[in-house]
């Protein structure tokens, strides 16, 4: 098979199709065509000729893609000025922004004047990140960027310690991975430099960071997992509103919310986000969103409603102290790959855009003066300690850090920070969200439902798969392993009163199966809608020197979710 190979060979390569590697591509296919401009008007210097590739695992760009999701157009206008002449698909146009503390049946609205003013959403829209990636995808096309749907990286390559580019997986493999009749080699696509923008704790970012050691002195990131849905109603409330919630579901001692977002007038986004050290090994996120959507506060937006479509993944939260080193030789990461998300502000959209074109900016110099070396490169980090990106992290630096005690301590501690700079200017260490499970014995009951609700509104887990649009073939290899089974009866379950993996994982991919010595985790493959939430959060690491736990998860080179409008 390895013969088979063929080698292409590009100036430079965006792994990942997110608004981080599409906004770099287009920002570095304008820098070169007006460099040209100037230099056949006389500026001196040589011409810039660059081939630039985004690769994108699923089968068309933006179906991978899910946020919430309140855009702040910052970004966007900064690379497309005329971003809704062109088109762009924004959804409705906030007028009503508010924050509610749920109780079990009743709730509390914030007063605004508690709430910061930089978490204003009024003038914003909510967008499907879906359309609106697949938008971007359309218009770096137009700039001749070539773009390479359904090609997942599953290697880095090196030329001696320098990322020379990245090799895509084999299609058309058997579930042993031996080839079949239709079976499609991979490409080794090489590169200058590799643009690393995969979304949240992407595989091959990841492999970057441990083998380039990008987090030593760096806080662990850690992460949150949001579920969401699209709900269609007959009619919104037609006020371009955009509601947070804290507390109901959740306990005390977790941090966390839910959203309702108005898209247009017949259609909600609906979701729930819990940060991963949730400590309860029961917690299901997928199950709080259908908890919280049976409130009488969000029943009021959404009785009689019909849930479209699914999704979920995961959210980088670790903030300033969390992100690592951002260039390596050969390559530079993006995005929420880094960590660039501000969970105050439950943004992270224009902060990916952003530091894709700042890397591209970083590339035009490169190029332009034949340097591509470390150095080079390394002063795309200087780029984003500059810009607003690192201003906005830096003061909501300890936000994160403030709700490790619990909602209401967080929120008193948030409070003073608003007063204090952002707080304490020294990192405050967090550990990894894996080492935050309980024992089921020393947790009390969950909260229970409230009543009244309308039942049409509540779906199980494997009906929102199936609305996920998930498709992996039942005989491809599978791209998720557990290490060590045996720790899975033999030790995680009998220390924690259950197997956390059957309930984190929010689309039914484990399941505990048999009876006695034969009782086994089962993997249902085929249901994954690559949140990752499990290679984070499992809760037993095997081997220390490994970067994983008992669970490896690999991007597969074929299948995913196939979101809509989300």
């Amino acid at each position: 098979m390895g013969g088979e190979r063929e080698s292409y060979p590009l100036d430079v390569l965006f792994v990942g199709g997110g608004p981080a590697s599409l906004a770099g591509a287009i920002h570095l296919s304008r820098l070169i065509r007006k460099h040209n401009e100037r230099i056949k008007a006389g500026s001196g210097g040589a011409e810039i000729s660059a081939e630039i590739g985004v690769i994108e695992k699923a089968r068309e760009f933006g179906q991978h893609g899910l946020s919430g999701a309140v855009l702040n157009p910052r970004a966007l206008a900064d690379l497309i000025p005329d971003f809704k002449e062109k088109g762009c698909p924004l959804g409705a146009q906030v007028r009503h922004d508010s924050f509610h503390l749920l109780t079990r049946t009743g709730q509390i609205r914030v007063p605004d004047l508690l709430v910061p003013p930089e978490n204003d959403n009024k003038g914003f829209h909510t967008i499907s990140l879906q359309r609106f990636t697949k938008w971007l995808a359309e218009i770096a096309e137009a700039e001749g960027v070539f773009l390479f749907p359904g090609t997942t990286g599953v290697r880095i390559l090196y030329e001696g310690d320098h990322v020379a580019g990245v090799r895509t997986g084999d299609k058309g493999l058997a579930k042993d991975g031996s080839p079949k009749g239709n079976y499609e080699p991979g490409l080794d696509l090489m590169a200058k430099v590799t643009v690393f923008g995969e979304g949240p704790r992407g595989t091959l970012s990841e492999d970057l960071i441990e083998r380039f050691h990008l987090r030593a002195d760096r806080n662990p990131q850690v992460y949150s997992l949001g579920t969401k849905e699209v709900i269609r109603v007959k009619k919104t409330a037609g006020r371009g509103a955009v509601l947070h919630t804290l507390g109901y579901p959740l306990q005390s001692f977790q941090f966390g919310g839910g959203f309702l977002y108005e898209l247009d007038e017949q259609h909600y986004s609906a979701g729930f986000v819990a940060s991963l050290s949730w400590r309860d090994p029961r917690f299901d996120c997928h199950a709080a969103l259908q908890q919280w959507k049976k409130h009488p506060l969000i029943q009021s937006f959404i009785r009689g409603g019909e849930v479209l479509s699914y999704g979920a993944k995961t959210i980088p939260e670790g903030g300033y102290f969390s992100i690592p080193k951002l260039s390596a030789p050969g390559a530079l990461l993006v995005g929420d790959s880094a960590g660039f998300v501000d969970v105050k502000l439950l943004k992270g959209i224009h902060y990916a855009m952003t530091t894709g074109m700042l890397a591209s900016e970083t590339i035009l110099e490169g190029l332009a003066a034949s340097d591509l070396s470390p150095e080079r490169l390394a002063r795309y980090e200087e780029k984003v300690k500059a810009s607003y990106v690192r201003a906005d992290l830096w003061r909501d630096r300890n936000f994160r850090i403030a709700f490790e005690k619990g909602l209401y301590s967080g929120l008193m501690a948030t409070g003073l920070h608003r007063f204090t700079g952002g707080g304490t200017k020294k990192r405050t260490t967090l550990r990894p969200d894996f080492l935050s499970f309980v024992p089921v014995s020393a947790l009390g009951a969950p909260p229970a439902d409230p009543p009244g609700f309308d039942p049409s509104t509540v779906v199980d887990k494997l009906t929102d798969v199936f609305r996920s649009g998930t498709i992996h073939r039942e005989d491809q290899p599978s791209h998720i392993s557990i290490i060590n089974p045996s720790i899975c009866t033999d030790q995680c379950i009998p220390k924690y009163g259950v197997a956390p993996c059957t309930n984190f994982c929010p689309a039914k991919v484990y399941e505990l199966v048999g009876e006695g010595k034969g009782r086994q985790i089962q993997i249902n493959y085929s249901n994954c809608v690559h949140c990752k939430t499990c290679v984070i959060l499992d809760p037993f690491d095997v081997d220390p020197k490994d970067a994983l736990q008992n669970i490896n998860w690999r991007a597969p080179a074929e299948g995913g979710p196939k979101y809509l409008n989300l």
